[in-house]
């Protein structure tokens, strides 16, 4: 008997083949040449990213440079020393001072005359270590200086302070004589910070200078590390131009190949290199490949599979379950799938619509036992408060109290819904600590002794740590522990000051406040309203801030902010 050829066997393999064909030949080369040119597109829009980055940031860094070092430059030339002269130290003190208000990255600025004296501007405090490399090198500029010798933007890293650049400038007078010399030091750790920034978006970004040397880097282990065999910085060192190009990273041991691109620092002798692993600059493309592989792959299936009749009845049903099911997806439940036949797909969508109810009707015992959850949680809270409290009859309901100013004044500065649970719970229990301190220090009716009341400063430290391991209070740590920080310093247990307090600690330190003064105290009786309005107003800018005062006031003027100790003193 002849054998006979599979395709004659039967129209269902030649018409399987056909459709095959049809269907995923097209696709294939319209894949394969989409692939391809987009290849080349990737490629050119990330060497044109990486150059628009180390063309930003080596603007950034030339802007920097011009308004500080090109501003401190305009001051020499124009500044005249005039210390002889009444009001003259005093004039150039309140220029440098100026100067360096202006601008916070200006650490200090001084203008010395040939016999190394004169006004002197700080910014902030120094590390005596940190002052002793930076004295150094600005006494071997000064010499330098009154030669008519200018250091600029020289890189000097100071212990505990970070990378500085110094500048020192010589004073001219008419005549070309060197009458003064302008020394500045400023902070260059916003440079880092700001390539921390594209460490994250997976760019390695260094700074090098004409020598080579990586002056900073979004890796601290290229840092100090000698960039001579790199072909951008070759090209750099010889002639400072930009250029892109693929190369491997000789700062990597056996690395990857990356693209990277080298701009030059106008103004500055420095350069920056954004470079990226090639595998993750070109990975859409690879994506893209997978992604068009999967489509032949659906569209020979769906091809075999379905004819043009059978598609469009069997495609209608299944865009409604994929709009519901996307509705769901997104928290809408109540949607349903519409039945419109007793077939496979009409029993597939009464099942979805049925898991839908459950779904649904889980969800929503689900949302009723996290709000059931939460208000135990806080009616715990209280009660945990209210007994910490009541082992003092004076500070009885003191926590509830303290919580309910805290909530109006952070109404009035406009906190969120969840800050302002957050802080609600915060405010009750911020002298949760106080469970740690001795009875025979928080009953005693007269004033602590200085060991006492060492302990007694304890209980921020005892508070945050008994609420440190509920992970879901963690939000509320900063203010448990920082609510006696002043604003002006010399608070505890951190000293902080101003802005480094956190604002939920601040909230609750003029609430803890207002609470001390309108309720009685072994030490102090209550006092009337309008002396202890007007000690919150003192305290403002010292003890408390001033934004928070003011939110208190307005809270107070609405009538959302009443002293509630007098009626809950304990007879």
């Amino acid at each position: 008997m002849p054998r006979v050829w599979l395709f004659s066997r039967s129209l269902l393999y030649p018409l399987t083949a056909v459709l095959v064909l049809l269907a995923a030949l097209p696709v294939l080369l319209v894949g394969w040449g989409f692939v391809r040119s987009n290849s080349e597109q990737v490629s050119t829009l990330e060497k044109q990213y990486l150059t628009r980055q180390a063309v930003g940031l080596g603007r950034e860094i030339e802007l920097f440079f011009v308004d500080t070092v090109g501003r401190l430059e305009t001051v020499a030339q124009v500044v005249r020393p005039r210390s002889h002269l009444p009001g003259g130290a005093g004039e150039a003190a309140a220029a440098l001072r100026q100067i360096v208000e202006s601008n916070r990255r200006v650490i200090l600025l001084r203008l010395l005359d040939e016999s190394g004296k004169g006004p002197f501007v700080q910014s902030r405090a120094l590390r005596p270590e940190a002052e002793e490399v930076l004295e150094a090198r600005l006494e071997q500029a000064f010499t330098l200086n009154l030669s008519g010798r200018p250091v600029r933007d020289e890189l000097l890293r100071l212990p505990g302070a970070g990378a500085v650049a110094v500048v020192s400038l010589p004073v001219v007078q008419q005549g070309g004589v060197v009458v003064a010399s302008l020394q500045g030091a400023v902070s260059l750790d916003w440079l880092s910070a700001r390539l921390a920034d594209e460490a994250a978006s997976g760019l390695v970004v260094d700074v090098i200078d004409r020598s080579g040397e990586v002056l900073f880097s979004t890796n601290p282990e290229r840092l100090g590390q000698s960039a001579a065999g790199h072909p951008l910085v070759r090209q750099f060192m010889h002639t400072p131009v930009r250029l892109t190009t693929t190369y491997q990273d000789p700062l990597t041991p056996a690395g990857p190949q990356v693209l990277g691109s080298l701009c030059p620092v106008e103004g500055v002798p420095w350069a920056v290199v954004a470079a990226r692993d090639l595998d993750v600059a070109f990975a859409a493309v690879r994506a893209m490949g997978q992604r068009t592989a999967v489509l032949a792959l659906a569209t020979t299936t769906l091809a075999v599979l379905a004819g043009g009749a059978l598609a469009r009845r069997i495609t209608s049903p299944l865009r409604h379950l994929a709009e519901v099911t996307t509705a769901v997806a997104r928290g809408e439940f109540s949607r349903r799938v519409p039945v419109t036949s007793q077939n496979e797909l009409g029993q597939l969508a009464s099942n979805f619509n049925l898991m839908a109810a459950e779904v649904e009707s889980y969800v929503q015992s689900l949302r009723r036992a996290l709000r059931e959850n939460q208000e135990l949680m806080l009616d715990s809270i209280r009660a945990l408060a209210a007994a910490i409290d009541a082992k003092n009859p004076y500070t009885r309901g003191h926590s509830e109290r303290v919580s309910q100013y805290a909530v109006a004044i952070g109404r009035h500065l406009g906190l969120s819904s969840e800050e302002m649970q957050n802080l609600e719970i915060a405010a009750i229990l911020h002298d949760v600590g106080k469970i740690g301190i001795e009875d025979k220090i928080l009953l005693k009716p007269s004033a602590l002794s200085e060991q006492e009341f060492a302990q007694m400063r304890g209980h921020v430290l005892k508070g945050a740590s008994i609420v440190s391991p509920i992970k879901r209070l963690h939000e509320i740590l900063p203010g448990i522990r920082s609510h006696h920080e002043n604003w002006g310093g010399g608070g505890y247990p951190d000293g902080l000051v101003g802005e480094e307090i956190p604002l939920m600690a601040r909230i609750i330190a003029a609430a803890d406040v207002f609470d001390a003064m309108t309720t009685h105290r072994p030490y102090q009786p209550a006092m009337v309203l309008d002396s202890v309005l007007a000690r919150v107003r003192e305290l403002s800018g010292t003890r408390l801030d001033p934004r928070v005062v003011e939110a208190f006031f307005k809270a107070v003027r609405a009538g959302e902010l009443v002293p509630l100790g007098s009626v809950e003193v304990a007879s």
